[in-house]
């Protein structure tokens, strides 16, 4: 099953959302998203926790590798 992870699952108001294999590849593509959109610094413990504990098991509906496409959300170039 792959993981999902959306910047709403996470407290941000934006639709930009990540669909990878792993934990760990959730947490860092949802990371260079909101690093680079929404300018945050790096995440505190308490952040990781947070998104660590959001991750839901999903089915990505697209084949791997995942195309970059512009997220109309958020004006920028996001790996949904």
């Amino acid at each position: 099953m792959d993981k999902r992870l959306g910047c709403t699952d996470i407290g941000l108001a934006c639709d930009y959302s990540v669909c990878a294999r792993t934990d760990e590849e959730a947490i860092r593509k949802i990371g260079e998203h909101i690093q680079g959109v929404h300018a945050m610094k790096g995440f505190s413990k308490g952040f990781y926790d947070r998104a660590l504990a959001s991750i839901h098991e999903g089915s990505c509906e697209r084949e791997w590798p995942l195309d970059e496409f512009l997220c109309e959300a958020c004006s920028g170039t996001c790996l949904c």
